[in-house]
């Protein structure tokens, strides 16, 4: 019983797996028609090489995002320079268990800092940041939408987005100016 479970599970991940692998294929017009109006990977045009297509253009293969928006007019939010407004009043530990939290901060998946494992490396070091001379507000201010300060940053937008509520910024600030 347990073999034929195994064997199944096994089916269809290859099943899935072997539809990822296909090759793109033009638009059909049923594909354009969509309730979604959005193309599967496989239903994707891309352009011709040798045509002068744009960059952007070779991205068509990937599914759209939105169930709302034509592919590519995906909405995003405009950076958001916040400032702190009054003292800080963070709470280090409550802001280390944020930022090394999955389905919250999520610092760790790009940063090294302290008391976490398994960090990243494509952000910076972030395990002495207390000590670099950054103030509060400007610790704050990045860590709400650094877009603001660097506009092609990979860092997600914490409070242009709601990802993480004004305290849960206040504790993650305390917790980086804590980190020395």
């Amino acid at each position: 019983m347990k073999q034929s479970a195994a064997a199944c599970v096994i089916a269809l991940a290859v099943a899935a797996l072997t539809g990822c692998a296909q090759s793109p294929a033009t638009t059909t017009p049923a594909a354009a028609a969509s309730p979604a109006g959005a193309a599967s990977p496989a239903g994707a045009q891309l352009p011709a090489a040798g045509t002068g297509a744009t960059p952007a253009a070779k991205f068509a293969a990937f599914p759209c995002l939105s169930y709302t928006l034509p592919c590519g007019k995906v909405a995003t939010r405009k950076p958001v320079a916040k400032q702190l407004e009054g003292p800080l009043a963070g709470d280090a530990t409550r802001g280390m268990r944020i930022a090394h939290a999955r389905d919250k901060g999520n610092c760790l998946a790009c940063h090294v800092m302290k008391g976490g494992t398994q960090p990243g490396s494509r952000g910076p070091d972030l395990s002495h940041y207390g000590s670099t001379g950054r103030g509060d507000a400007e610790t704050y201010a990045m860590v709400y939408d650094m877009r603001a300060r660097i506009p092609d940053t990979l860092m997600p937008p914490f409070g242009t987005n709601a990802i993480l509520d004004d305290q849960e910024l206040r504790d993650v600030v305390a917790y980086l100016q804590a980190s020395r």
